[in-house]
């Protein structure tokens, strides 16, 4: 079995975890944001970052996580919503016991299970796997599990609602934090947890309202990075929500780690089928901008081990750059705009903005902050240290130090075609004139 290690350690640790833990700080099991694996995985990839030792300030970093989490999940600025995505993860990491609330100051966090933390940021599988063990240890520690077998034993919806009504009103009485047994809590946090484990053990969707559906739960359902979900996307900005993840998420590993937990029978997977998420990798792209932020060279923090990152095997992954390449190749001619060397192996996708100054990943990703150059040229234009190109006419400016160099006469008068500054690409052009600017004026 895959992860049978930590699987069992998990377990292990839940063994006393209730519905009754929930008071006085202690955390709280799931909520609205933290039922959905890519809500869990985004934000503990973040507490990761910005540890501090074993301390993590949730108030140090709240812009910080609240610009990640805008951007990740494709939400308006001023969506109410966006703070409770770490909010909501924390309170259940609380819950399973690997943060602690500091008792010395408010928003502190101590870390508590490395392990267990370093586990579920490693990917987005390894979050469900972790959702799922607790929420099965819970439902064995409350007495909930034989609803739940029942629940899944069960061939028709009318049977299935029978029972997850005796569940949620079981429930209910076990949850501290419900006061009306009709209402409230005690109608939709019954939901959470059957929703995480009905995905992989294939049963109906359960709604907020106590309602047992036809379909079955699928992994829109685990998820929140979807289109049309609540606060909205930025269609102004034309940007597609970040969630390749939903597509790449590997049943069979997630399957073959829980296989002695779960109630439906799956025949044995001989190849485990999975791909790095290219999220991941825009994830960190994200991580690296807020990071370049201050002086956060002081701050000793422990990163990710990768101790449970999945072997390869041999699949073509897509990166943030290479697909930002990708991107170049399609819109633009596949030649060095300036000198005109065409050999494709060696161009190279610039970036007008660097990663670590766009205030976006949709900045950082946008073919058109970018050129196709060759590796001279590159050299020159990054940074601004030698060359810019004029936002408006797009000719190239030189530094005086180079101007006169026989090896660089080319660069003389020399001017980009229009196409290339006619379009959002100015925008970014515009930055790098400024930059170039600062460095050269005397």
């Amino acid at each position: 079995m895959i992860n049978q290690d930590i699987t069992n350690y998990m377990a292990n640790c839940f063994k006393n975890v209730t519905l009754a833990n929930q008071p006085n700080g202690q955390g709280k099991f799931f909520a609205d944001k933290s039922y959905a694996f890519d809500t869990v995985f985004f934000c503990s990839r973040f507490i990761s970052r910005f540890r501090f030792g074993n301390m993590f300030n949730k108030h140090e970093y709240k812009e910080k996580s609240n610009n990640y989490i805008k951007d990740l999940f494709c939400l308006q600025p001023n969506a109410a919503q966006i703070q409770n995505y770490m909010t909501e993860t924390i309170a259940l990491l609380c819950f399973a016991k690997i943060l602690k609330a500091s008792s010395i100051k408010q928003g502190v966090y101590e870390i508590i299970d490395d392990d267990l933390l370093d586990f579920i940021s490693t990917s987005f599988e390894n979050a469900y796997i972790f959702q799922y063990l607790l929420a099965y240890s819970v439902f064995h520690n409350d007495n909930l599990w034989d609803f739940y077998k029942e629940f899944c034993k069960a061939e028709h919806t009318t049977d299935k609602q029978k029972i997850y009504d005796r569940y949620r009103h079981k429930y209910a009485i076990t949850d501290t934090r419900v006061k009306d047994l009709e209402k409230g809590h005690a109608m939709f946090t019954p939901k959470f947890p059957m929703v995480v484990m009905n995905y992989i053990n294939k049963q109906n969707m359960c709604s907020r309202t106590g309602k047992v559906q036809d379909n079955l739960v699928n992994i829109n359902d685990i998820s929140l990075n979807q289109e049309g979900t609540r606060a909205g996307s930025l269609a102004n900005l034309m940007m597609p929500k970040k969630n390749s993840y939903l597509q790449d998420f590997s049943i069979s590993y997630v399957v073959e780690s829980l296989r002695p937990f779960l109630t439906q029978q799956y025949d044995t997977f001989k190849n485990i089928q999975y791909s790095d998420s290219y999220s991941i990798d825009i994830a960190d792209v994200k991580l690296d901008m807020l990071d370049s932020e201050g002086k956060t060279s002081e701050r000793k923090r422990k990163m990710q081990s990768g101790k449970y990152k999945k072997t390869s095997t041999g699949q073509i992954v897509r990166t943030v750059q290479g697909e930002f390449r990708n991107s170049l190749f399609k819109i633009t001619p596949h030649t060095c705009p300036i000198c005109g060397f065409k050999y494709e192996n060696f161009l190279i996708a610039s970036h007008i903005k660097p990663y670590s100054k766009c205030d976006d990943t949709y900045d950082a990703m946008n073919p058109y902050n970018g050129l196709l150059m060759c590796p001279i040229c590159d050299k020159l234009f990054e940074s601004a240290n030698y060359i810019t190109i004029d936002c408006k006419t797009g000719n190239v400016i030189c530094d005086s130090t180079i101007e006169n160099e026989i090896d660089f006469q080319y660069l003389r008068n020399k001017q980009l075609p229009i196409d290339y500054i006619d379009c959002e690409r100015k925008h970014y052009l515009k930055w790098h004139n400024d930059q170039y600017y600062k460095k050269h004026s005397i």
